[in-house]
């Protein structure tokens, strides 16, 4: 691997997970115990059942200072490690020893003891498919420039600084204690890197730059990549809470970069650093991928783009990895080559990217009530979502949009499992019209829309009481002025997020109802219902029909586009500016993004009027349903930006899949240059790209050896062709069969 010496890559690579096993994608969180020095510290075992002793003795304090305890129990108790062959120190307990500990143990309390009755509706409704809920509190980031500005002593400062100066209730004290805990926790575990650094040869350069960081700001580029290491491996791994991004890395570490090169430190160090640090990552193998983006535009709309976002594409595309994962805001600034390298990557295999509209985020931030600025400076975070700085969006609560039809095509029951789903509905005969029964869907999902959101409002009031969050909440100015976790309400902003999936099926559900029961009349509605009740048993050549029927969303066709912003409409309307947790005192928002849900919720949805058979999977995000973008990436385009997305302040993702004919060239990189710009100028949020044909596809997976660094985009993230399962592999060839 370039920049890394095969040494060094063979100790990074066995960090975090043994690498001369079959790597498991799915695996997150894997402790180590047997490759560091007992010296360092105890068994990981040991200290969970430590922190359960520990914490019995102080089960009188508040649940803030109680965690904190636990928090600073683990980073005096863990293994570590500091080796000549990496710059970044190893830390053992990376298994989210308190998630499993006291906050598990608080989590069964709040939904086994106070809200039984939730956690039975969750089931509910997750058992047939209907929509996925659970307490989120994995979808932060920081405020990173606080962070590198002030360091870890500094934030600790102007919290005391700030509990000193208010009058503070039994909560707002616990919120500070449980604050100075943490960070007086870090600073003295720095110190222990550091101590332990001096006595490892060869790790004089971490050791300086750890002894500075303990009590000081970065200074150094190094430096800033050690600070956002550490502070990621300690929130997302101990703390338990995931830093979906890494930072606006090309605008926060750029002047670290310059003044370093001011100071005489060459570029190949730099690069050398930054290569390592992106390695750690890779290590982790996190299989949602680690967020980082670039870009975005300065106060007077110039490009945030610099020399460092180059240096940083150059460095993670010559390393060949696909962890982390890369943003891009694009604005009409963004320098056209920075765009095209990108793309450039993108075509010859390396699709760990996704291009965001800078001008579509802020005007949907912009039309929730934000400022200009705070749109402007927002963060891109998990796969492609967004949210102002200091902001709190909770929420992956996935509703699956084809089971309405279900409900009302059944008198309200699930046609899976045949349970009562909680809203009576008409019998078929009574749908004399296609309207009828669209209106009669659009009931059903509004019912879905209060049960989910009710649901969660029960359960978000606990987020704090469960899992509070000293670490984040010190970086958020909002956090420190109202003395409150930036899980119950401390936010600029305090949101939660329904996401919307598979608007391509139920689109072209609809659109085939209508078609051959309302308008050709070649069929009743009866005996279509009997057909999905059969799978289409005995009845393949209507079932290939109704696949082969170009009258489909992602083809820019009246019929279906309509259908999907008529849906996209009601549910902005129902559901968006909605309040939410009395406590988060927040809003609610919404979004377009399926993650694994087009797999899970599809094993579990019957078969549909568009062909699709029971239990395959569904489309995902704002995408055709799989194989049914027949008219090209264009048509695929046209589609997807008919949806406005500038109502909702969550994404709406465009996955396009393109064939590596298409895009060779120059010709090809200037087509691909074109579809971006188009898909941006039309209102679009976000787009990644898949560029792969069926033939490689199906031989890959015949000869799995020859393929082993081949990666495809999946929703929001990137994954090795070999690391995923044969009904996946399979859906990927359908799709590429259906390119033209």
């Amino acid at each position: 691997m370039e920049y890394i010496k095969n040494s060094d890559y063979e100790y990074i690579s066995n960090k975090y997970h043994d690498a001369s096993k079959p790597f498991d994608g799915h695996a997150r969180f894997i402790r180590r115990d047997e490759i560091f020095d007992i010296n360092t510290g105890l068994n990981g075992d040991i200290i969970k059942e430590n922190i359960i002793a520990e914490d019995s003795k102080i089960s009188h304090l508040p649940h803030p200072i109680r965690k904190a305890k636990a928090f600073e129990y683990v980073l005096k108790n863990t293994r570590i490690a500091c080796d000549a062959r990496d710059i970044f120190p190893a830390i053992n307990s990376i298994d989210r020893p308190l998630n499993s500990t006291v906050v598990s143990m608080w989590r069964k309390e709040v939904f086994g003891e106070i809200i039984p009755e939730i956690a039975q509706r969750q089931g509910f409704y997750e058992k047939m498919g209907i929509a996925a809920m659970w307490p989120d509190y994995d979808h932060s980031v920081p405020v990173w420039d606080r962070i590198f500005k002030l360091g870890f002593s500094g934030l600790l400062e102007e919290s005391e600084k700030a509990r000193k100066s208010m009058p503070l209730d039994e909560e707002q004290e616990a919120f500070f204690e449980g604050i100075k805990i943490t960070y007086e926790a870090i600073i003295s575990f720095i110190g222990r890197l550091e101590s332990l650094a001096l006595t490892t040869k060869g790790s004089e350069k971490m050791a300086k730059a750890l002894g500075n960081i303990k009590n000081n700001p970065p200074k150094t580029f190094y430096e800033a990549l050690l600070v956002d290491y550490i502070y990621f491996i300690l929130s997302e791994h101990i703390e338990g809470l995931q830093v979906r991004s890494l930072c606006n890395f090309d605008r926060i570490l750029y002047p670290y970069y310059a003044n370093d090169l001011a100071n005489e430190v060459s570029e190949e160090e730099l690069r050398h650093d930054l290569a390592y640090f992106l390695l750690q990552f890779t290590a982790i193998g996190n299989y949602w991928n680690q967020p980082v983006f670039l870009g975005g535009c300065k106060k007077d709309e110039s490009t945030e783009i610099n020399d460092l976002s180059y240096v940083f594409l150059d460095v993670y595309d010559k390393m060949r990895i696909y962890n982390p994962k890369i943003q891009i805001k694009v604005a009409d600034s963004t320098p056209v080559d920075f765009i095209l390298k990108a793309l450039d990557m993108i075509r010859h295999g390396n699709n760990s990217i996704v291009f965001v509209s800078d001008a579509t985020i802020r005007q949907a931030l912009i039309n929730s009530g934000t400022t200009p600025d705070e749109a402007r400076l927002c963060n891109i975070k998990g796969c492609y979502e967004y949210s102002v700085q200091s902001s709190m969006g909770c929420g992956m609560n996935y509703v699956n949009l084809v089971k309405p039809l279900e409900h009302i095509l059944h008198k309200g029951c699930d046609s899976v499992t045949g349970e009562f789903a909680g809203l009576d509905a008409p019998d078929l005969a009574d749908y004399d019209t296609f309207d009828k029964l669209f209106e009669e869907y659009k009931r059903h999902l509004a019912h879905i829309c209060d049960y989910v959101m009710d649901t969660v409002n029960a359960y978000e009031d606990y987020l704090a009481y469960i899992n509070p969050q000293s670490m984040l909440s010190a970086t958020y100015p909002s956090c420190i002025k109202k003395g409150k976790d930036a899980l119950c309400g401390g936010g600029v902003y305090n949101t939660s997020n329904i996401m919307f999936g598979f608007i391509g099926d139920i689109a072209d559900s609809m659109s085939m109802i209508k078609k051959y029961v309302y308008e050709k009349k070649e069929i009743t509605l009866q005996e279509l219902v009997e057909m999905l009740d059969r799978n289409f048993e005995g009845s393949e050549i209507f079932r290939r029909n109704l696949l082969n029927d170009r009258d489909k969303y992602g083809n820019n066709k009246v019929l279906p586009d309509g259908i999907a912003t008529d849906i996209v409409d009601f549910v902005v309307a129902k559901c968006t500016g909605r309040p939410n947790a009395k406590k988060r005192d927040g809003k609610w928002t919404l979004g377009f993004h399926v993650a694994r849900m087009s797999y899970i919720q599809g094993a579990k949805t019957a078969a549909s009027p568009n062909g699709r058979l029971k239990g395959e999977e569904l489309s995902k995000n704002i995408s055709a349903s799989m194989g049914q973008c027949r008219e090209g990436a264009t048509a695929a385009i046209l589609s997807a930006t008919k949806i406005d997305a500038t109502k909702f302040t969550s994404d709406a993702c465009l996955d396009l899949a393109l064939l590596p004919s298409a895009v060779k060239g120059s010709d090809g990189l200037e087509a691909m240059y074109g579809l971006l710009t188009t898909f941006i100028k039309r209102g679009g949020h976000a787009m990644h790209m898949n560029v792969f044909d069926a033939e490689t596809l199906r031989d890959a997976q015949k000869n799995p050896e020859k393929y082993r660094d081949l990666q495809i985009r999946v929703c929001g993230w990137n994954v090795l062709w070999n690391n995923i399962n044969k009904v996946e592999q399979d859906g990927f060839i359908r799709q590429a069969e259906g390119l033209i």
